[in-house]
């Protein structure tokens, strides 16, 4: 229901939550343990979900952002999409995700079909431990998912590519030394790669500033 939809908070749930508080930047990311991570998550929900849905839907999971990208300083705070093939998302998707304590916040700022869910890492002794994981459930076709997917991608396989997106990150740094969150995400688009693909995937601005957490 679009009109549903509008009345959920969005990021700006994310930042009540804690996500832009003393958001450390890494130059050494745990990448292995992060991927490990990832994978538990996605046994623990897809296991949830009936075989035959996965099938009829498409389902297919993809682990995105800088923690998907092997040596990419960045923020300790992973990201992975649940794609599928076409909107409305299956609700046995949706389900999985709040049974494996996942909390629904709305759509993400680009599509209201990019639909957000948020949980607080609980393991102790993890540099892990209180980050703030994001799950899109989003069409496979949306420009925003196919932007992250190609980004992760291109970093991997072309290291021109790795070391503009690196540069641009460690440069928009700086604004989480005050907790401006939005300021790191705005400036990350200094990336030559991000703006080619943002051209590519056409993607507009936001639906609307996040505004201040109520």
């Amino acid at each position: 229901n679009p009109e549903k939809l509008k009345s959920y908070p969005g990021f700006k749930r994310a930042l009540a939550m804690g996500i832009s508080k003393d958001m450390a930047f890494y130059h050494d990311l745990p990448y292995e343990e992060i991927k490990g991570f990832i994978n538990e998550e996605k046994d623990a929900i897809f296991s949830k979900i009936p075989g035959e849905v996965v099938e009829k839907n498409g389902l297919n999971w993809e682990h995105v952002g800088s923690t998907s990208i092997k040596g990419m300083p960045g923020t300790i705070y992973p990201d992975s999409l649940i794609l599928y093939n076409q909107y409305p998302p299956p609700r046995e998707a949706f389900d999985a995700l709040m049974e494996n304590g996942f909390m629904f916040i709305g759509s993400g700022p680009f599509h209201a079909a990019d639909l957000w869910f948020l949980k607080k890492v609980s393991r102790d002794g993890s540099r892990l431990h209180e980050a703030v994981f994001k799950i899109h459930l989003t069409p496979a076709d949306l420009g925003p998912s196919l932007l992250l997917i190609e980004t992760r991608d291109r970093c991997n396989a072309n290291p021109a590519d790795f070391e503009d997106y690196k540069n641009a990150k460690v440069e928009a740094a700086k604004h989480l030394e005050s907790g401006n969150i939005m300021g790191y995400k705005g400036a990350k688009m200094a990336s030559k790669l991000l703006q080619e693909l943002t051209i590519k995937h056409g993607i507009a601005k936001p639906l609307g500033p996040p505004g201040p957490p109520k």
